[in-house]
């Protein structure tokens, strides 16, 4: 199949959906992209939740028109339409089921894409091979395999591939980040990251198979996922926790701690990766575990993501967090801020009783505490701003696979119940075959990956 027939022709539900979105968003061709000076002119692809939370900013920004949307929910599509139209004035964004229609327009320059996390990479694609840049939500994508595509896609087009990390936007978190790189609190040897809340016993609950709402063309929903049954808990927000559609916690926050990690450590990847956990609390059908705990070990540096729903122990009173680890002393971050607490040496008794007392080094590290700030603004303009510089954006994909690879690489080692050795050049697993068929799947028919 050719790559013009898999982005026209490959993803259409029914050829009268296609038919129909193609006059939703019928455009007069301009011909250009917009310059410097002009107006930014933007879709968004999946107007459910974090869509809309997305466009809280981009609809701040005076120099951004949204003209279309597309949501396979047409209720999530009409719905933020009118959203659109109410806060910017103007005519109503057009709407409808099919994002591909979008991407003819020549005066679009960019799309904003919100949707379910197995459903990134195929519009990215789609999207920068029709020109358009592109800012996307975190994880990068469902699997490793379409992260390098969608790299590889940015690189051969030119396109400018956003992520939504947006931590990095946040000046508590460079600030954070500059302590750990200059030596401050010593050695970094240990960094832990963590997510506690307590759902137990039920969970998301019993769910029912159900008939499709006629509202939503399910069939696109589930896209390159297996074909399964309707059911609310596999729906919106809900997908998160089937491995089908994500990765869990893992993936859902473990990506935006473990990116913040990477970022200070100057680490692109862990050496090796090995998982624990389950299902152990919730009474529900999720199949990604709700108590999860990874060892990441890098050569100086362990890193362990700790998950778990069913307790809700606040660790030094926060219930999600980072805590690096030095021989001088602690760095506590979080969103609301970040805190250095100072250790102290102390000669233990046993040392004391063979080598004689003497007196410990002091430690010269002051306690300090910086208040957040939220990245979310400044990440969106940095993507704007970039559209006309054609600077890389703060999150550029590369940036941002590397992260959501560590949440894959905790899912695989999880999946498989051992330890896993990883080469971060190659992208592929030390001599271990059933490991690396976990790093692709075989998308459903007609929803294969274009080729790039």
């Amino acid at each position: 199949m050719t790559n013009e027939n898999v982005t026209r022709r490959g993803f259409v539900g029914t050829a009268g959906a296609a038919v129909g979105a193609a006059s939703v968003f019928a455009a007069p061709a301009i011909g250009r992209a917009s310059a410097a000076s002009e107006r930014k002119r933007l879709g968004i692809i999946g107007a459910g939740s974090r869509g809309n939370q997305l466009l809280d900013d981009f609809l701040r920004q005076e120099d951004v028109d949204l003209v279309a949307v597309a949501d396979v929910d047409d209720n999530h599509a009409g719905a933020t339409a009118d959203r659109i139209k109410k806060v910017k004035g103007g005519e109503r964004p057009d709407a409808g089921r099919d994002y591909r229609a979008m991407l003819d327009r020549k005066d679009l320059d960019a799309v904003i894409i919100a949707t379910p996390d197995h459903w990134h990479a195929l519009p990215t694609l789609h999207a920068v091979l029709a020109g358009k840049d592109v800012y996307v939500e975190k994880p990068v994508a469902h699997n490793i395999a379409e992260g390098r595509a969608m790299i590889e896609a940015g690189k051969k087009t030119g396109k400018i591939i956003a992520v939504g990390t947006q931590q990095r936007s946040s000046n508590h978190f460079r600030k954070a980040v500059e302590v750990v790189q200059s030596g401050k609190l010593g050695k970094v040897f240990w960094v832990q990251t963590w997510n506690f809340e307590n759902i137990s016993p039920v969970g998301m609950g019993p769910s029912p198979d159900v008939e499709t709402p006629p509202y939503v063309d399910y069939d696109r929903w589930l896209g390159p996922a297996p074909e399964r049954p309707f059911n609310l808990n596999r729906f919106h927000l809900l997908f998160r926790w089937y491995f089908d559609y994500a990765g869990g916690m893992m993936s859902d926050w473990g990506v935006h701690l473990n990116d913040i990690v990477l970022w200070a450590l100057n680490a692109r990847a862990p050496h090796s990766v090995y998982a624990t956990g389950g299902v152990r609390t919730s009474e529900d059908d999720r199949d990604t575990p709700d108590t999860l705990q990874v060892v990441y070990e890098f050569p100086e540096t362990t890193l362990t993501y700790s998950m778990r729903k069913g307790n809700g122990y606040k660790f030094n009173g926060h219930d999600y967090g980072i805590l690096f680890c030095g021989t001088d002393g602690s760095l506590m971050l979080d969103r609301s801020g970040f805190e250095i607490i100072p250790d102290q040496v102390v000669l233990p008794y046993g040392i004391k009783l063979v080598h004689g007392d003497r007196e410990p080094r002091k430690i010269a590290l002051e306690a300090s505490k910086e208040k957040g700030d939220d990245g979310q603004g400044p990440h969106v303009r940095n993507f704007l701003d970039c559209l006309a510089s054609r600077d890389k954006p703060t999150s550029d994909i590369e940036i941002a696979h590397q992260s959501t690879n560590t949440c894959h690489l905790g899912n695989i080692a999880y999946k498989l119940g051992r330890k896993l050795s990883w080469d971060a050049d190659a992208e592929r697993f030390k001599d271990d075959p059933e490991a690396d068929a976990l790093l692709s799947r075989e998308a459903r028919k007609g929803y294969e990956l274009p080729s790039v």
